[in-house]
């Protein structure tokens, strides 16, 4: 807890800091002022998938910090348009990073509870066209056309 000078006497002693920890930072919660709301959050650590329209794989190294829903269900359908609404501020935020290193650092300093979706890769199975003719023994392959 923050600690302002008019809320203290004047005779009162700041906490003394112990000389190992003064070089670490400060969490970032202590001096963001947010909402205990929008302090406790889960996040989500991941790598995007590529978009299926574009055929390169070296697309997307970046890795990605997407925040979770909130559990109080703050989703309505409005009423003119019939669109989704939120009152989450932290729902349309996205945060890139080169590293998964860096995303992580960078919650656990903001003190947000996390969980890492490590990128699943597509196996490419080698084949070639020789193999349609190939020998093998036994009954020989039918294949209807129609």
């Amino acid at each position: 807890m923050v600690r302002h000078m008019s809320d203290s006497p004047k005779d009162a002693k700041l906490p003394v800091v112990h000389p190992a920890h003064q070089h670490e930072p400060l969490p970032a919660e202590v001096l963001s002022g947010a909402p205990r709301t929008l302090v406790k959050r889960t996040v989500r650590i991941f790598r995007p998938s590529n978009n299926p329209m574009q055929s390169g794989r070296n697309a997307n190294l970046k890795w990605r910090v997407d925040f979770d829903g909130l559990e109080k269900g703050d989703r309505w359908i409005n009423p003119l348009m019939g669109w989704q609404s939120t009152a989450d501020p932290m729902a349309s935020m996205r945060l890139d990073f080169s590293t998964k290193e860096d995303a992580v650092h960078f919650v656990e300093k903001q003190g947000w509870g996390y969980f890492v979706q490590e990128p699943q890769f597509r196996t490419i199975k080698p084949k070639l066209y020789k193999n349609n003719f190939v020998y093998r023994p036994g009954k020989l392959p039918f294949v209807h056309t129609k």
